[in-house]
């Protein structure tokens, strides 16, 4: 606005000048032209007006008064809402609140959870695991917080036997074998499940003598025990259980 003011002040002065002058100097009006032009251009430019834009709402705990819990860890607390089932199963939607951000996400589809679900993530915080189960085997559901659903189907899992790396799950399965002499013959080997397209990668399969468990990650490197055995019936004598300490090259699982 300033701009247009003294541009039309300046042209009212220099256009009575010209008026003036033309008819004893015929190049005035060609000098007026250029005083103008370089007037114009030498006035300092406007700012675009800031237009203020209103930050989404944001859903907070206390917009879902009907909510039931059913797990926590240190950075996540799970909810059932307008749950339904009977004690300890929660049936319905779920949001999974970030502490640390005190912030919720409201997740699409409806689940069945018990009311002592585990609740693990990785580290980058994209997925939630929710482990449910009444006995050593458990359900497994991966929530993708970028996309608030269900990353790939359920699966089943040994009760906290499973880690995260990149886009995987790396676990032991529910595999069983009746020359086991314990529980349902639990004899777990190792999946990797690819929570982008949802494959299964065989890590490590057990067997009549063998059985495996995740140990830990470290950088592209998966530390894992095997558990085995000289005869099936040594299964039944945990004094000839031998335990041999392996690793995987977990780069491998993109190829």
């Amino acid at each position: 606005m300033k701009k247009s003011i003294l541009a039309l002040l300046l042209l009212f002065i220099l256009a009575a000048c010209a008026a003036g002058n033309s008819a004893a100097n015929p190049q005035s009006a060609d000098q007026v032209a250029t005083i103008v032009a370089g007037t114009l251009s030498a006035l300092p430019t406007e700012a675009p007006a800031v237009v203020p834009t209103q930050a989404p709402a944001t859903a907070k705990l206390e917009d879902f008064p009907n909510k039931a819990f059913v797990g926590e860890n240190e950075r996540f607390s799970v909810f059932t809402i307008n749950p339904t089932g009977t004690d300890p199963e929660r049936i319905g939607p779920i949001i999974i609140y970030n502490k640390g951000m005190d912030a919720v996400n409201e997740i699409v589809g409806t689940f069945t959870l018990l009311n002592t679900t585990i609740v693990a993530n990785d580290d980058l915080g994209k997925y939630v695991l929710l482990s449910t189960g009444t006995y050593t085997s458990h359900k497994a559901v991966v929530i993708s917080l970028e996309e608030k659903k269900q990353a790939v189907n359920e699966f089943c899992v040994q009760t906290e036997g499973y880690l995260f790396w990149n886009d995987y799950v790396i676990y032991d399965n529910c595999e069983r074998m009746s020359n086991r002499p314990w529980g349902a013959g639990e004899a777990p080997g190792i999946t990797a499940v690819n929570l982008k397209t949802g494959a299964l990668i065989e890590v490590a399969k057990s067997d009549l003598l063998r059985q495996f468990g995740v140990k830990s990650i470290a950088g592209n490197t998966l530390q894992y025990v095997e558990t085995s055995v000289n005869s099936e019936a040594d299964w039944a004598n945990l004094g000839s259980h031998i335990k041999t300490e392996r690793t995987y090259d977990l780069s491998a699982l993109g190829k």
